[in-house]
Parts: C-alpha cells; sequence; structure tokens
C-alpha cells in the first residue's frame, strides 16, 4: 500500500473495499506498530461493506517521523489531507484509545465530513489523573535518556506499556526497541501533544451532533471507564456499550464483538448502502 507525502511527512496508508468511507485510528503514544493490528482484524470483513481506510500516525508504524507537527490540530489535518487526497468527502471516523482524541479533534473541525463518530476506549485527555500519568511517562523516558540513555530508557517504558512482552515474545520485544528507539524524540513530542490538550476538546464536546457510539471495557486498566462515561455525559445523544471484563485494546482483544456493535449502531443510525 502506498507512502504519499500528506501535509508535510511520508504516511503509510492502506485502502480496502468500497462503499461508504471509514477511517480507523490506531492509539498509541507514538513509536508504535501502526494500523497494522486493524488491518489484520477488520479489513477483510469490513471492506465487504465500506471503503475501509487505514495510515499509520506520526512517529509509528511505516509512517516517518518529522521533526515537528506534534499537535492535535495538526493530527486532524493529516487525516483530512489523507481523505482529500484519497477524494473522500465523509467518512465515518472512529479512534481507538490514543487515536480517540484525534477523532474527537477532526469531528470538531469537520463535522460536515463526520458521518458518525466512533470511540473505542478512549478520553478527552481532561481527567487529572490520566494526565499525570502520561506526565510521569513523559518526564520518566526523558530522564532516562539523560541519565542512563535512550536504548535503556526505550526498553524500561515499553516494559511499562507491554508488561511480560519481553519474556513471551522476545523477538518482537527486541523489534520493537529498535523501532522504537529510531522515533525517540518523535514519541517524546506526541505525548506531550497530548498534555497539551487540556480541556481544548473537553469543552467543547456539546458541539459534537453526530450520531457518537462509545465502547468500552470495564476492566480496562489503562484507561479508565470513567472516561467514556463522561465523554458520554458531555455529548448529548450520545450511546455507549461496556463490554463486561474486558481490558484495553479491544478491537484487537475482542474484535469480533467490537465490531459488531459498532455495526448495530452504524445500522441503527445510518443508511449504510451495499457497493454495487
Amino acid at each position: 500500500m502506498p507512502d504519499q507525502l500528506i501535509n508535510h511527512h511520508q504516511m503509510h496508508y492502506e485502502v480496502y473495499g468500497q462503499g461508504q468511507a471509514m477511517v480507523m485510528i490506531h492509539g498509541g503514544l507514538g513509536g508504535d506498530e501502526g494500523c497494522g493490528s486493524f488491518v489484520e482484524h477488520h479489513a477483510s470483513t469490513l471492506a465487504r461493506q465500506f471503503k475501509m481506510i487505514f495510515y499509520d500516525r506520526r512517529a509509528s508504524g511505516s509512517s516517518s517521523t518529522p521533526e515537528d507537527g506534534y499537535s492535535m490540530k495538526n493530527y486532524s489535518h493529516d487525516l483530512y489531507s489523507l481523505l482529500t487526497h484519497l477524494q473522500v468527502s465523509n467518512a465515518h471516523i472512529l479512534g481507538q484509545s490514543g487515536g480517540g482524541p484525534i477523532a474527537i479533534q477532526f469531528a470538531l473541525d469537520h463535522p460536515d465530513m463526520t458521518d458518525t463518530l466512533l470511540l473505542i476506549n478512549t478520553m478527552s485527555y481532561a481527567q487529572g489523573s490520566e494526565r499525570a500519568a502520561r506526565q510521569l511517562e513523559l518526564d520518566q523516558l526523558l530522564a532516562d535518556g539523560d541519565s542512563v540513555g535512550k536504548l535503556e530508557s526505550t526498553v524500561r517504558g515499553l516494559e511499562i506499556r507491554r508488561p511480560g512482552l519481553r519474556e513471551k515474545e522476545p523477538a518482537r520485544f527486541q523489534n520493537l526497541v529498535e523501532f522504537k528507539l529510531e522515533r525517540f524524540e518523535g514519541i517524546a513530542k506526541t505525548i506531550q501533544s497530548y498534555l497539551d490538550i487540556g480541556d481544548s476538546l473537553e469543552s467543547r464536546l456539546s458541539e459534537l451532533e453526530m450520531p457518537t457510539l462509545m465502547v468500552h471495557g470495564d476492566a480496562d486498566s489503562r484507561i479508565s471507564i470513567d472516561c467514556s462515561y463522561q465523554l458520554h455525559e458531555a455529548i448529548a445523544g450520545s450511546e455507549i456499550y461496556v463490554v463486561p471484563g474486558a481490558e484495553h485494546g479491544l478491537l484487537a482483544n475482542e474484535p469480533d464483538l467490537t465490531r459488531n456493535v459498532i455495526l448495530q449502531f452504524l445500522e441503527q443510525k445510518t443508511a449504510i448502502v451495499s457497493p454495487v
């Protein structure tokens, strides 16, 4: 699939199927594997009904790690520029985890292009405890980088975000270390961009008028389900679906269930037209 100069950086994106467009924005705070998991779990199934658009965010996957451009407004413009490049005028916009704030920002910036807003185990980043956790993560990353070097800092950060991976999948762990090490500065700038959100999204949630769905596991240890309840309360007419006993990363850990919840919501809220 193509790599294209989009909004001043090389963006990797993948497109499958025909019909109404749906964009999936992956999570992570930089340096992760990008949209690959979404493609693996959902491309072939959802492409039967939708034009599926996946892309790797800045400093993630196969996209480049530019020196600047790390802000929610610019991430929103990344997506706008991609859709413009693909000549897509409107789409269902889905954001999981760290992709959620980008989806929200895009819906605020381009409500006419947002058919529905689908928010999967995510938050607005106005929550104090969640922001404190990300600030600690950034502070530790930079402090370790200064004291023990970027390599050891990268290893420690990955062990915190992916506990047990080093023992269960040592080859994958090592590949991720090398991958993240190459994107060290981009990761730090990405984390800072989430801290910079403040209440800029939370204060505008009442402006969102498109059909909106939150899906969250009630055993999520990374982003509390309370964050989705707060989104639900702030966005008029929104709906929330709770997955009992589910951890973070629903689209990978509970792919069939989560996909079916999304499809049922879209069938109820929109006129889904099958491709000819």
